[in-house]
């Protein structure tokens, strides 16, 4: 009942309606109006064919653009206004920066209760400031421990910052969740507010960084809710992974998030003490931009792997260079992993996952279900020599969509060590299962639309 009172008394309620009735609309329109008047429905087709010339002649990726073709065959009216309210921006000139940098030390976190407890350790010791920022915020064990502490260091003078996902957000967190945070000397800002029209709703804030004193950072694929450290059964147990990172990839993290701070900011001063493990922290923005810095890193990264390339993944829809790399990596004989969930959190996702996942094994790609519960982490093994520990899944969302970020690292104690995490899931795991021909036919049309998903 909480998450429907927060949802009625939020922002997101009033553009759902918005929405709702626009699209209720056009969808009379698109029935009743062609039939009563032809001249009507020959304005249809000549605004279904320009609408559909813009989609081929938009700088968009092919999977995209078939998507958008595929709504504006099937809904009249509805499809092309769809089609055009997404048509992607013209591109940025230049590919968004990857920060290369050597950290300290690096800690791997197989479970989010490992995380949650050094993360509070770290927030304990803070002098200068504590930066978070989440997509998801939920009230319960993990965030009243969390800002019992938060609350605590602000009363000492240090500067805590929470932002937070608005639609992420959306059943979460109350419509005064700022107000109730600044009380306690906490500054909360949602990012990417929710207005009608907007396109926060679709593009979406899913990075997860925490950043200590500009010395210590924290990301992956674990939010700030009780599912996360098992305190709140979810799907079973909740399997997410996450890493610490000290020295000068802890201050990329603290320029990242201030990027997403509603205003402008100078950043204390920040001189981190570099180690020699070489990093990069690889982000994107959730702004229009056809050149991805993630997609580009797990291509490569794939590409780059001589004997085996392990990957954890809650969704798996990959876009054609994505998909081209890991095929091309197996069919050369490399030992080419994917561990994805049994016990889907969104049906229809998990029918694209397993469309995708079917036709992957046919090129030589080993896939499991993970079978204890909700599969959530995103991160990715190469050779015992190389890692990604990220907020990226292998889907159109995260690939082109949302603000993501991940840290990458040559680091042969943290490829071991996820190793070793990836190994004991796969042991616990079940192979895939072949798919009836009526799931594979299901799958197949969903996934004409996995870039709108």
């Amino acid at each position: 009942m909480r998450k429907l009172r927060y949802f009625f008394g939020g922002r997101l309620f009033p553009c759902a309606l918005i929405f709702a009735a626009s699209v209720g609309a056009t969808v009379v329109l698109a029935v009743w109006l062609p039939r009563a008047l032809a001249p009507v429905a020959l304005a249809e087709r000549l605004f279904s064919l320009i609408a559909a010339l813009f989609i081929v002649c938009a700088k968009e990726p092919p999977e995209f653009k078939l998507s958008k073709i595929v709504l504006i065959v099937f809904l009249p009216w509805t499809g092309g206004i769809l089609a055009l309210v997404w048509l992607r921006r013209t591109p940025n000139a230049n590919p968004p920066e990857t920060i290369n940098c050597l950290a300290e030390s690096i800690e791997y976190f197989p479970v989010g209760k490992e995380m949650y407890e050094r993360l509070l350790t770290d927030i304990t010791n803070a002098e200068k400031f504590i930066w978070l920022e989440y997509y998801i915020v939920a009230h319960g064990a993990f965030f009243h421990a969390l800002s019992e502490v938060l609350e605590r260091k602000a009363k000492e003078g240090v500067d805590v910052r929470l932002l937070y996902d608005d639609f992420g957000c959306s059943f979460t967190l109350p419509k005064r969740f700022e107000k109730e945070q600044a009380k306690r000397g906490i500054k909360a800002y949602a990012v990417r507010r929710i207005r009608f029209p907007s396109r926060a709703a679709n593009r979406r804030n899913h990075r997860k960084i925490a950043v200590i004193d500009g010395e210590i950072a924290y990301t992956g694929g674990i939010n700030l809710a009780d599912e996360y450290i098992g305190e709140k059964i979810r799907f079973g147990h909740w399997k997410d992974t996450a890493v610490r990172v000290t020295g000068a990839p802890a201050s990329a993290f603290a320029k990242l998030l201030a990027s997403d701070m509603p205003r402008a900011l100078n950043l204390p001063e920040i001189k981190p003490q570099e180690g020699n493990i070489p990093c990069a922290v690889i982000a994107d923005s959730a702004e229009d931009t056809q050149f991805r810095a993630g997609g580009a890193a797990l291509c490569s990264l794939i590409s780059a792997a001589e004997k085996s390339v392990w990957l954890f993944t809650p969704y798996l829809a990959p876009d054609t260079a994505l998909l081209s790399a890991l095929e091309t990596a197996a069919r050369a004989g490399k030992d080419v992993r994917i561990m994805i969930p049994h016990i889907p959190d969104k049906k229809f996702t998990f029918l694209i996952t397993q469309s995708y996942a079917q036709e992957m094994t046919s090129a030589g790609v080993q896939i499991r279900e993970y079978t204890a519960g909700f599969l959530h982490a995103k991160s990715v093994t190469c050779d015992g020599k190389r890692a990604f520990v990220s907020t990226y899944n292998l889907d159109f969302r995260s690939l082109y969509l949302q603000a993501e970020c991940g840290l990458y690292a040559e680091s042969e104690e943290l490829a071991n060590a996820l190793e070793r995490d990836f190994t004991a899931s796969w042991e616990a795991g079940t192979p895939l299962k072949k798919a009836s021909p009526l799931k594979r036919a299901v799958g197949a049309v969903l996934r004409l639309f996995a870039p709108l998903v």
